[in-house]
C-alpha cells in the first residue's frame, strides 16, 4: 500500500466516496477534503502521492488550487476531473500544470489507469530528486567552505570561524538575509562533526502551521487522532542521534517555541498521544534571516530560547558584501548547468561578468544561481550581457517612480482615502513582487518579507492575490 494517500478534492460527497472505495480497491490509500482552502491547507502540512481535483469548487479556481499545489509541491501530479468537459478547460488545466483530465462521467478503469501513471510520475521524480540530494550530500564533506562558496576574504573568515565549532556538539544559530546560504552551512557543519554518519533533518519552520507543529517535531501514535491510523516519528526521532536543522527558526509561535524549548531542556520527547517519555541525542542548529536578539527585545522571540540555543552564532555576509564571489559562484553554476542539460557553454563574456558584477543581487545567491539557469538554458555557446536577465532593484525606486507604477487620480477623493487606497496597493505590488521572486512559494516569500506564514496568508486572501 502506497505510505503516501490520493488526496481527492471535490464538493461532491458521494462522488468522494466512489472515487475512494475504486481507489482502497486497488490498495491505494486515500483522503478527501471538499474545497480548495481545505486542500491547500491539507498539503502544507503533509504531502499526497496524487491529487484528483475537481476543476469548480465552491471556494475558488481549481486552476488557482493546481497552482498553489505545484508551488507547494511540484513533483506531486494533479489530475483534473470536471463536469464541464471543454477545450478552453482542458488547455487551461494543462498550462496550470496538471498531469492528467479526466471530463465526468469516466470509467473505472480509465481513472485506475490515470492514477496509476500518475503514481509512476511521482516516483520517478522523488527518485531522481533522491538520487540528486545524495549525490549532493556526498560531494559536500570533500569539498572545503572556499571550494563551495568563493574565494571572499569574507568566506575565509567564516571558514576559520567555523573551525572552532565544527567538530563540537554546540547548538549554533546560523543568521543571514535570505538565499545567503544558511542551510549549506548547516549541512557542512553535519558532514565534518563527529555527528557525520547520523541523519541530518531539516524542518521549514515556517511552513508547518501551528495546530500540526508537535505532531511535525514528536510524531504520534496510532488512534492519536482522527485520522492517524498508524504510529509516525517526528522530526527529533529522525535526527536520533544526527543533526536537527530548524530553519527559520523565528516563524515559530510562542507556544511551539516552549515545546522545542522543553524537548531541548529535557532531551526526551513525548509522542502525541503517547504516555512514555522517549530520550533524544540530536545536535541542533537553527536558521534565520532575522535577527534574534533583536525579536527576543521586540517580545517575538522567548529569551530562555535564544539562550539554550546560542551555544555559537555565525552571521553570513550578503553577496553584495563578498563581491569577489560572484563569478566564482557564476561559474560553478554554469558547469552544473551544463551537466545537467547536457550542454557545452564555455562561459561569459566580459559585459556579461561585469553585468553580474555590477548588480546589487538583494536575493544573494539564490538569486544568482536562477539567473545563471536561465541563461544555461537559453544560449548555446557563451552566455552575453542580452542573456542576463535581471529583475528591477524596486528598492530604490524614488517618488517620482513609485507615482509611475501606481498612479493617483486627485480630485475625487480626500486626502486620507487616496493615502489609504495608495497603501493597500503598494502593499499588493510588494507581495507580488515577492511571490514572482520566490515562484509563488508563500512560505519563502514570507521569510523574504520578513513576516510569518499566517499574515501573508491572510493578506493575500484579503487584497484578492
Amino acid at each position: 500500500m502506497m505510505q503516501k494517500p490520493i488526496l481527492i478534492v471535490d464538493d461532491d460527497s458521494d462522488l468522494c466516496q466512489m472515487l475512494s472505495m475504486v481507489l482502497n480497491r486497488e490498495g491505494m490509500k486515500t483522503c478527501i477534503v471538499h474545497n480548495g482552502d481545505a486542500a491547500l491547507s491539507w498539503l502544507a502540512n503533509r504531502q499526497a502521492a496524487a491529487v484528483l481535483l475537481d476543476v469548480r469548487l465552491p471556494d475558488k479556481s481549481g486552476l488557482d488550487v493546481i497552482r498553489a499545489i505545484k508551488s507547494l509541491h511540484y513533483e506531486v501530479p494533479v489530475i483534473v476531473i470536471s463536469a464541464y468537459a471543454g477545450v478552453l478547460d482542458a488547455v487551461g488545466a494543462f498550462k496550470a500544470g496538471a498531469f492528467d483530465y479526466l471530463p465526468k462521467p469516466f470509467e473505472n478503469q480509465r481513472l485506475i489507469l490515470a492514477v496509476n501513471q500518475a503514481l509512476s510520475s511521482y516516483k520517478a521524480s522523488v527518485d531522481v530528486e533522491r538520487e540528486n540530494t545524495k549525490q549532493s550530500v556526498q560531494s559536500e564533506p570533500g569539498e572545503s567552505l572556499s571550494e563551495l562558496m568563493g574565494p571572499s576574504a569574507e568566506v575565509n573568515v567564516l571558514s576559520r570561524e567555523l573551525e572552532r565549532v565544527v567538530a563540537t556538539d554546540y547548538s549554533v544559530i546560523i543568521q543571514g538575509e535570505t538565499g545567503t546560504g544558511k542551510e549549506l552551512i548547516a549541512r557542512y557543519l553535519h558532514h565534518h562533526s563527529l555527528r557525520a554518519d547520523g541523519p541530518f533533518v531539516a524542518v521549514d519552520c515556517g511552513a508547518i502551521s501551528e495546530s500540526l507543529m508537535e505532531n511535525e517535531f514528536f510524531g504520534h501514535e496510532k488512534g492519536a487522532y482522527t485520522g492517524a491510523d498508524r504510529q509516525q516519528c517526528g522530526r527529533f526521532e529522525a535526527a536520533n542521534g544526527g543533526t536537527l536543522f530548524l530553519d527559520e527558526i523565528a516563524n515559530l509561535s510562542f507556544n511551539a517555541q516552549a515545546l522545542l524549548l522543553r524537548a531541548l531542556q529535557e532531551r526526551v520527547i513525548r509522542r502525541v498521544g503517547g504516555v512514555r517519555d522517549i530520550p533524544i541525542n540530536v545536535r541542533v542548529l537553527a536558521a534565520s534571516n532575522v535577527d534574534l536578539e533583536q525579536a527576543e527585545r521586540e517580545g517575538h522571540f522567548r529569551e530562555d530560547l535564544l539562550y539554550r540555543l546560542n551555544d555559537f552564532s555565525l552571521r553570513l555576509p550578503s553577496l553584495r558584501q563578498r563581491r569577489d564571489d560572484i563569478l566564482f559562484l557564476a561559474h560553478r553554476f554554469l558547469k552544473e548547468c551544463n551537466q545537467e542539460l547536457n550542454k557545452s557553454v564555455k562561459g561569459f563574456t566580459p559585459e556579461a561578468e561585469q553585468k553580474l558584477l555590477d548588480f546589487s543581487w538583494p536575493g544573494n545567491v539564490r538569486e544568482l544561481r536562477g539567473v545563471i539557469r536561465r541563461a544555461v538554458l537559453n544560449v548555446t555557446r557563451e552566455v552575453g550581457v542580452s542573456d542576463i536577465r535581471l529583475r528591477k532593484d524596486d528598492h530604490c525606486l524614488d517618488e517620482m517612480q513609485v507615482s509611475q507604477h501606481l498612479p493617483i487620480e486627485l480630485g475625487q477623493r480626500s486626502l486620507r482615502q487616496m493615502v489609504a487606497d495608495y497603501k493597500q496597493r503598494l502593499e499588493a505590488a510588494i507581495l507580488r513582487q515577492a511571490l514572482n521572486q520566490t515562484g509563488g512559494n508563500k512560505a519563502e516569500a514570507a521569510r523574504l518579507l520578513h513576516i510569518d506564514y499566517k499574515t501573508i496568508h491572510t493578506k493575500l486572501k484579503k487584497l484578492g492575490i
